[in-house]
C-alpha cells in the first residue's frame, strides 16, 4: 500500500525545482536587464576614379550590379555606388602615358595606383 502523504511532497519538490530552473534561466538570459540596441552594419559609398591622359583605352570595374567595361573613356572619369555583399572593390584601366586609379570609401582614399608606359595599365583593389 502506498502512502498518500508522499505524493504532495514529491510534487512540491518538482515545483520548487522547476521554479528554481526558471529563475536561473531568466537570470542567464538577462530578463529584466536593459537590452542593447543592435548596431546595424554601415554600408559605405564607394567611388572609383580614373585620371591621366585625355582618354582611357579601357576601364574595367566591379560594382553592386556586376562587372562593367567601358572603352575609349574621356578622363577624368568616376562612378559612385553603395557597397555590395562581397566587399571586394576592383578597378583597372589602360591608357597612353601615366594613368591613375583611386578607390574611396565614404570619401576616404583606400587604394590608389599610377602606372606609366605605352600603354600604361593600372589596377586598384580593396
Amino acid at each position: 500500500m502506498v502512502s498518500t502523504h508522499c505524493v504532495p511532497q514529491h510534487r512540491s519538490r518538482i515545483f520548487v525545482a522547476v521554479v528554481m530552473a526558471s529563475a536561473a534561466t531568466a537570470g542567464i538570459c538577462g530578463v529584466g536587464a536593459a537590452k542593447a540596441t543592435p548596431q546595424l552594419p554601415t554600408v559605405p559609398k564607394v567611388r572609383y576614379q580614373i585620371s591621366g591622359p585625355p582618354v582611357a583605352e579601357y576601364i574595367s570595374y566591379q560594382t553592386d550590379t556586376g562587372q562593367h567595361q567601358e572603352a575609349n573613356v574621356k578622363l577624368p572619369w568616376s562612378t559612385q555606388f553603395t557597397a555590395f555583399g562581397t566587399e571586394v572593390f576592383v578597378i583597372s584601366a589602360q591608357g597612353p602615358g601615366a594613368i591613375t586609379c583611386t578607390i574611396s570609401l565614404d570619401g576616404k582614399v583606400v587604394s590608389s595606383a599610377t602606372a606609366h608606359g605605352q600603354p600604361a595599365r593600372t589596377v586598384c583593389s580593396q
